[in-house]
Parts: structure tokens; sequence; C-alpha cells
């Protein structure tokens, strides 16, 4: 099934030519178990990015660990209380954009809302002493609660981030809604081709598992379909996949930073002309020769993956 159109109105679109608001959140877990190297450094690197496309430094928050007794510590109760504040007073054509780059995860789902049997969840800085974030949580304050008309862009460089805001309709890189292309095409080499007793058995084992999948997905729309949120999302990765840093040369420095914030960075400022799909298929592109994590596209409603995808 090829989308080309939305389910929600028209009026719940952004055009994005209003304010513009970012909130940035980057985690190395300094001097803790299993810390990172490259998160601070692309919350500079992303807030550098946006000023260059017209958001403005007063409306861009930056969460760090390097923030020592400051409000800008990414805890969790600091963290829930900006993700409000990046919504907190949004207008029709605003375009607010939020970027997580830190540790990513999965816990078991205890309240029988995923097709799935896990949560993906965030990890703040004092997940230890308070919890980790998980997507119901993320998706109650940040889908759920967008005012129509406002466009929110999300970034999450971490892994298990492919589901990170349980939005029901993930892309692939043709601008199918994964798993029902697959399926479509299983379907016509099941009925048109020539097949020995056990190449048929496999193909009908494999029509048993992606029919599977597409039952999921439609339960996932009932479940999770907002048409009139606008909400797009780039993941570093699949649900199952983790991510990778990446060691980026400027000048005669170099430092580590999340493969999917670099990615996302430079194919945008090399072309900010760009369909939705033809951005996916460049930051795959630009990760697929030393990577094998795969970049996620999803969004709350039916994209028209021909579109431009604009901040």
């Amino acid at each position: 099934m090829k989308v080309k159109h939305s389910n929600g109105s028209a009026q719940s679109l952004s055009k994005c030519t209003g304010e513009r608001r970012a909130l940035l959140i980057g985690i190395n877990y300094t001097g803790r178990p299993n810390p990172l190297q490259g998160c601070i450094n692309d919350t500079a690197v992303m807030k550098d990015f946006l000023l260059g496309f017209n958001f403005k430094e007063e409306n861009i928050r930056v969460l760090t660990d390097d923030q020592v007794d400051t409000p800008w510590m990414p805890t969790r109760e600091n963290i829930i209380e900006n993700l409000k504040w990046l919504l907190h007073g949004a207008q029709k054509d605003d375009s607010l954009f939020l970027h997580y780059s830190g540790h990513g995860g999965q816990v078991l789902d205890l309240d029988d809302d995923e097709v799935g049997d896990y949560d993906n969840c965030i990890f703040p800085l004092d997940h230890k002493e308070n919890g980790v974030i998980i997507d119901d949580e993320l998706h109650m304050i940040l889908v759920k609660a967008l005012p129509p008309g406002v466009r929110l862009t999300v970034l999450f460089d971490c892994c298990h981030s492919g589901s990170a805001l349980d939005l029901p309709y993930i892309y692939t890189g043709t601008g199918y809604i994964r798993g029902s292309d697959a399926l479509a095409n299983l379907g016509h080499e099941l009925v048109s081709g020539n097949f020995d007793p056990e190449a048929l058995k496999n193909l009908q084992a494999k029509w048993v598992k992606l029919k599977e999948e597409k039952e999921k997905f439609e339960l996932q729309v009932k479940l999770k379909a907002v048409h009139d949120a606008d909400v797009v999302m780039f993941s570093g990765c699949k649900d199952d996949e983790t991510s990778a840093d990446v060691s980026v040369t400027r000048g005669k420095t170099s430092s580590a930073n999340g493969a999917m914030t670099y990615a996302f960075t430079k194919s945008y400022r090399e072309n900010s002309v760009q369909t939705y799909q033809d951005f996916l298929n460049s930051i795959r592109d630009l990760m697929r020769e030393k990577y094998k994590q795969k970049p996620q596209l999803s969004s709350s409603r039916p994209k028209n993956m021909a579109e431009l995808f604009f901040l």
C-alpha cells in the first residue's frame, strides 16, 4: 500500500512559517556505567545546524550532563519539564524540533498497549534512581498533546529507537508503509510462480509471517494513530538494532558524534530541497558503507513520501 494522502485535515498540517523552537538533549553519562563519547558533541552539531535554518538561539534549549548543578542537567524531571516547554504555547504553523542523543533501550510492556512485548525507552542521567522514560509517556507528552497545525520533527540518535514515539506509520525507502509492499510482492509470487514443494513451503511460511506483521501494523494504527498531530520522526535504527558513533574530522581536529546525527545534518546541509523519500534514502546511503543500522522514518499520520521535507 503506497500512501498518497493524509487522513487528517489539511488545516492540522503546519506550513512551518511561524515560530521555531528546539530542545536538544545529549547525555554522555560521564563517570557512570556504560559512558558514551559523542552525545554532548551531537547537541553542539545540531544547535549549529538549526541556527543555519532560521532557528533562533533564544528558542533553543540544550540539556547536557556537563552542565553540572544547573537546571539544564538531563535528569528525568528536567527532560519531562522541557518536553512540555517545547509544546507550551505553540500555535498554528509553528515548527518544533526535538533531538535526543544518549542511551536507548527496551523494557517489558506492562500495560499491553504494544504490538510486541516491549516498550522502547530513553535513559535520563538519573535513570537508576528515578527510572527511564518509556515510549508511552513520550507519546502522551509530545504526540497526544501537540496542538493542531503545529509540526514536531524528532530525531532520536540512540539504540532501539525505531518506534520511540509509538508512531503508527513507519516507511520504507521506496515510499511504502513497512511490511505492506513485501506482502503484496510475495502474494504476486505465490499466485504466478512455479515452485518445487520445498520452495512453496518456504514462501507460504513467509506469507504467514508477513500477514502477522500486517495485522500488528493495523493494531498499532488503531492504538496509536493521532490524525490531528503533525509529527515526523527520524530514528537512527530499528527497534532491534543498536546505533553507532562516528569520528568526524573538522579542520585539524576530530570528534565523536552519533552516526545518525552526522548523516541527518550532512544530507540536509548539502541539499535542503529533498522529498521525504529522497532524504531518508540519502541518510541511509551515507550510513550504509560503514554501519549495519538502518535509519527509520515514521509519522503520526499517513505521509506522502513524495512531498518535500522541510524544518
